[in-house]
């Protein structure tokens, strides 16, 4: 498999993450200190502070999970679809999407899911176990993934039609990858999108590739790739 990465993105943000963390540290404290001796005026500005810090706060969460851990949920899935065959390409923040796998069976948008504890559908997403805390902080709440998804396969439309508006590009498919080690995959079988274990990602890909009737034309695929590696 191919590879093409962003690092100089991933580094960008990755510094951006660990700025805003110190920063909200600082706030955090600040507002603090200033409750010390209250009076009206310090009060509101220890209150600002508060909401501002938390703000801050989450936000370099946001930054650090995708940058800034080790490994990074991107070098996770590339580690397991690094035995794919060199038709197959990994754009990893590269494309208009955070991930996407080009093959000559189609399309693939991996989207990392942190959610620990039993992961199941029944009528939206759910989740036994894990941290209250930290899915109250959106840290490991598997939240709603299809509004992403929705949201990513639209930016990605909007891509091909304004690089390849003479091509009929095939449809993108979409799967969860659950990346925490201590998450299970329950009832899904209602899901609107389907959910892997990270380590079953490249069987899952590859299952479903097989089952494809007609591969997309080689002048086609190096037209996708050209228009992503050219639109850097």
């Amino acid at each position: 498999m191919k590879l093409v990465i962003n690092e100089k993105l991933i580094k960008r943000n990755k510094k951006i993450g660990n700025v805003m963390s110190i920063a909200g540290i600082a706030i955090l404290i600040g507002g603090l200190v200033v409750s010390f001796n209250p009076t009206p005026t310090k009060t509101i500005i220890s209150f600002a502070a508060l909401i501002i810090g938390f703000i801050v706060s989450q936000a370099s969460t946001f930054f650090i999970n995708r940058f800034g851990r080790e490994p990074r949920f991107d070098e996770v899935i590339a580690d397991n679809l690094n035995k794919l065959n060199n038709d197959y390409t990994l754009y990893v923040y590269s494309s208009p999407v955070p991930l996407l796998l080009v093959g000559p069976q189609g399309l693939w948008m991996p989207v990392p899911v942190s959610a620990r504890g039993e992961i199941y559908y029944d009528k939206k997403w759910k989740q036994h176990g894990g941290s209250f805390l930290l899915k109250l902080f959106g840290q490991e709440n598997i939240g709603r993934p299809e509004v992403d998804v929705e949201s990513n396969e639209k930016a990605l439309n909007a891509f091909f039609e304004k690089y390849l508006p003479e091509l009929d590009v095939p449809t993108t498919n979409s799967v969860l990858v659950s990346m925490n080690p201590d998450a299970g995959i329950g009832d899904v079988d209602e899901a609107p999108l389907p959910i892997v274990d990270a380590s079953a990602l490249r069987r899952y890909i590859r299952k479903i590739d097989r089952k494809v009737e007609v591969d997309i034309a080689p002048e086609v695929l190096g037209k996708i790739n050209d228009a992503f590696q050219g639109s850097e």
